[in-house]
């Protein structure tokens, strides 16, 4: 696993040179946006090192974003686990794929579900610690961003990818294999909503964390043509 530092605070832990969970410094420890494959227990955590891991904090329940959750709340006692309430049934193992009133779209992408359930139910404008929950359904129902407020980067999940530039989400380079989402229209109105917020940088599931602000935003929506 490949570590590699995010501003001040962040550290982007790269599997396969393919796919990505973030170390977030808080006071108390480290937060975890994300738990990445299975199988990534053991480099997580070596790479915390002598820093405790309080949270983990999941932008949504595809494959390869909780993988590892189950492992690690083995072996990591106390530790909370966040996530969205609209996430939460299809965390169940099987999970609940069933739609609800006002949704748009098929819930896309493999979501194999965990034993663990989430010891802290996230709604968007909650903050934990120095992360500001964002609502960003589009690739998956339910899927959140978060924003370090002290340095703006978004840790953005799968709404957005950092494939030699920012895209949407299913808007990714043609060479790209997982072009899964269950809304696109939702998912450019997730990255337009985004520009609310004072970012800087953009760490996201999959690529390496870019720069640009809200300029790499822009165009990113501009190339997101329904």
């Amino acid at each position: 696993m490949k570590v590699t530092r995010v501003a001040q605070y962040g550290l982007q832990l790269t599997r396969l040179n393919f796919v990505n969970c973030y170390l977030v410094r808080e006071d108390d420890g480290y937060t975890l946006v994300d738990a990445g494959l299975k199988g990534s227990e053991d480099e997580i955590l070596k790479a915390a090192g002598n820093i405790p891991i309080k949270r983990i904090l999941l932008t949504h329940p595809h494959v390869d974003h909780l993988g590892s959750v189950d492992a690690l709340i083995a072996r990591i006692p106390g530790v909370i686990l966040g996530a969205s309430e609209r996430s939460i049934p299809l965390m169940q193992i099987p999970p609940d794929l069933s739609l609800r009133s006002g949704e748009v779209g098929k819930i896309a992408g493999g979501v194999p579900g965990i034993k663990a359930k989430p010891s802290l139910v996230i709604q968007a404008g909650d903050r934990i610690g120095s992360l500001l929950a964002i609502d960003t359904p589009g690739h998956i129902h339910g899927h959140l961003s978060f924003l370090d407020e002290r340095d703006g980067t978004l840790y953005a999940g799968d709404a957005l990818f950092c494939l030699g530039f920012v895209a949407v989400a299913s808007w990714t380079p043609w060479w790209f294999p997982l072009k899964v989402y269950s809304s696109r229209a939702q998912a450019k109105e997730s990255a337009i909503r985004l520009l609310e917020y004072p970012m800087q940088r953009f760490a996201c599931g999959h690529g390496k964390v870019r720069g640009g602000g809200r300029a790499a935003l822009e165009e990113a929506i501009a190339r997101a043509k329904l």
